[in-house]
């Protein structure tokens, strides 16, 4: 099993290396971590980011070989650029420490190192204005359900939810911490400060407006 999990995932390296636009590969996400020739049986997918001369700043390619998902991203000189100065998070996040699988002109000591500098520095701060700006949108948006008779129990707390996820992530953006994907909100907001994570959750037991209204405030007050 492990020998097939391995040969599919070389040969599929091996085309990429065979283009001539190729100039680096990387193993990135959970599978970097795993011995792929001893421990491919715990392998589902795998992820690689590819480094080519030319072409568009990015290019996702999804494919299913043998039951073995590959999550390919092709990023051209002008696109790593481009999410290394803009400091795109997902892009950062894996460059700042992927498995070098092919580096055709000794690249990615550089390329690493910076991504891990810029990873380190944060999301760029917002300015007071913009900040302050945040702040009165997201209590006129509360304010709205102050009068819960004008909702019915769906929308009212569709909206409760809504805002509430508008909430936590002003809270990751003030702070100038990198905003985790939605599916991981709440859990990177349980790592990072457990009495706002327990504010939240008694929004969503009980829906109420002034269990909402205590969360905006622990966090702008």
């Amino acid at each position: 099993m492990k020998d097939r999990i391995y040969n599919i995932y070389i040969e599929e390296v091996k085309k990429i290396i065979n283009d001539e636009n190729t100039k680096a590969i990387y193993l990135v996400g959970s599978a970097k971590n795993i011995n792929l020739q001893s421990d491919s049986t715990l392998v589902n997918d795998i992820d690689l980011f590819v480094f080519v001369n030319s072409g568009y700043e990015q290019i996702r390619i999804v494919k299913n070989i043998e039951n073995i998902g590959f999550d390919i991203n092709y990023f051209s000189e002008k696109g790593v650029q481009k999410f290394i100065n803009e400091k795109e998070y997902f892009f950062l996040k894996e460059m700042k420490n992927p498995k070098v699988i092919y580096d055709k002109f000794g690249i990615s000591k550089d390329i690493i190192s910076l991504c891990k500098e810029k990873f380190i520095e944060g999301p760029d701060k917002l300015s007071k204005e913009d900040i302050k700006l945040l702040e009165v949108n997201l209590y006129a948006k509360i304010e709205e359900l102050k009068n819960k008779e004008k909702y019915d129990v769906f929308e009212y707390e569709f909206l409760t939810n809504l805002y509430l996820k508008d909430i936590i992530v002003g809270y990751f953006i003030i702070n100038n911490k990198w905003l985790p994907k939605d599916k991981k909100l709440f859990k990177s907001l349980k790592d990072e400060n457990v009495e706002l994570f327990r504010l939240c959750k008694k929004v969503i037991g009980t829906y109420e407006y002034k269990d909402l209204i205590n969360v905006y405030k622990y966090i702008f007050r």
